[in-house]
């Protein structure tokens, strides 16, 4: 008989299993079908990469998995299995994408449109998979098979695919479909809350985030709650009206508490990461030596975008000092917010304007061999459903590609 699969939910990692159970379906009697509550789906995957699709990141599996926080030991086995080198021949050779290598080893269709990734595999599996739109399902029951309850009727599968995302980019979709339906099956669901999110600045720190809106700098951002640093990052980021955003932002992002207040969390930004502290001002202490009739703003100019160091030296009073009339005093107070640069935080992460999301559910619950549920036997639960979530260039969409991979191929084998 054939096995009836349902995949509800048609994000990246929905559309990737329905790839995934066509490419090693060897002859077997299988039906897929996939539930979408949008008119069309992959609607999150085509802002993906901010339009162009980074579909992986071509970075061996045992560095790749440290992009993964707290889940890198549960995501190993799939990225070992199904790695960036098999996502990028299934691109080129089955969907017929050709694909190029960027900075830091992110991989993109030479394309640059998510919008023809995300055809290019509604396309492949139009033969192998039954897609129904505009339908949301309300409720999944386990009996003898699977009867999945919808706005649209009800459906009945012998085994489930729970890939219907997180509660990033609400307008998307991504509602928090796959923790209610998760939930109600009896799985523990870890709170969610917004990774890969902009952060607002407090009203202190606002102005001074206004002011240089637009400016990009690098910098180690750090976060600091109960006056303990929790993490740190190097990279760029861009001042904005409400406040940082850019990589090195977004990738602590997640580390904010969601009691900003509470645990008096701030970011700390390093304008100088190069250097500590002494090395940072014994420098500067040459440079003033050296450059005695030149202003403190055009020495710093050496280090950050002008802007960023007239912000600095209107924040210590020295806009038009020189070198020479610079006392130690003034120097210790450039050199403090050169390298202890407070931005204080006006609210947790959104989750609506985080591309990814923290939580979900708990991976215990789960079996990371086969994506198998250790609660419900013959549901499978993978992509922002699952309490996984990777770092920015890639990670993301490849953790889908290697869960779907090793779902269906349980499905199949089963």
């Amino acid at each position: 008989m054939s096995i009836r699969v349902g995949i509800i939910g048609g994000g990246a990692a929905g559309l990737y299993t329905a790839c995934q159970l066509k490419r090693q379906r060897s002859g077997k009697d299988i039906s897929v079908t996939l539930i979408e509550k949008n008119n069309i789906p992959g609607k999150k995957l085509i802002l993906t990469g901010h339009g162009r699709c980074n579909i992986t990141n071509l970075k061996d599996a045992s560095l790749l998995k440290k992009g993964f926080h707290e889940a890198e030991n549960f995501i190993y086995p799939a990225l070992r299995e199904f790695g960036p080198a098999d996502t990028m021949n299934f691109a080129e050779n089955e969907l017929g994408l050709k694909l190029k290598e960027e900075e830091n080893n992110r991989i993109f269709p030479v394309c640059d449109s998510a919008v023809r990734v995300r055809d290019a595999i509604l396309s492949y599996i139009a033969d192998s998979t039954r897609v129904i739109k505009d339908t949301k399902v309300m409720e999944i029951r386990k009996g003898e098979d699977f009867e999945v309850i919808t706005d649209n009727g009800t459906y009945n599968f012998d085994c489930v695919v729970l890939s219907c995302g997180g509660s990033s980019f609400t307008k998307t979709g991504s509602t928090g479909d796959s923790y209610k339906l998760a939930k109600k099956l009896g799985h523990t669901v870890i709170p969610v809350r917004g990774a890969l999110a902009p952060v607002k600045a407090d009203s202190e720190s606002a102005s001074l985030c206004k002011h240089l809106a637009g400016v990009s700098v690098s910098a180690m951002v750090s976060v600091f709650a109960e006056d303990k640093k929790t993490t740190s990052y190097e990279g760029e980021l861009l001042f904005a009206d409400f406040g940082l955003t850019g990589p090195a932002v977004m990738e602590i992002s997640r580390e904010i508490p969601a009691d900003v207040k509470g645990t008096r969390a701030y970011l700390e930004l390093d304008l100088v990461p190069s250097m500590n502290d002494e090395a940072f001002d014994s420098e500067f202490v040459k440079l003033i030596g050296e450059h005695a009739d030149t202003k403190i703003t055009t020495l710093l100019s050496r280090y950050v975008p002008a802007s960023v160091a007239g912000e600095i030296a209107s924040r210590c009073g020295v806009s038009d000092v020189y070198a020479q009339g610079f006392t130690k005093e003034n120097r210790k107070k450039v050199c403090r917010l050169m390298k202890h640069l407070k931005i204080g935080i006006g609210q947790a992460p959104s989750i609506e304007a985080a591309y990814v999301t923290r939580g979900g559910v708990s991976l215990k619950e789960v079996d990371r061999k086969t994506m198998g549920s250790k609660v419900v036997p013959g549901l499978y639960i993978i992509g922002e459903a699952l309490d996984i979530d990777g770092i920015s260039g890639g990670y993301n969409l490849q953790a889908c590609m290697s869960e779907a991979y090793m779902a269906s191929k349980a499905i199949l084998n089963n």
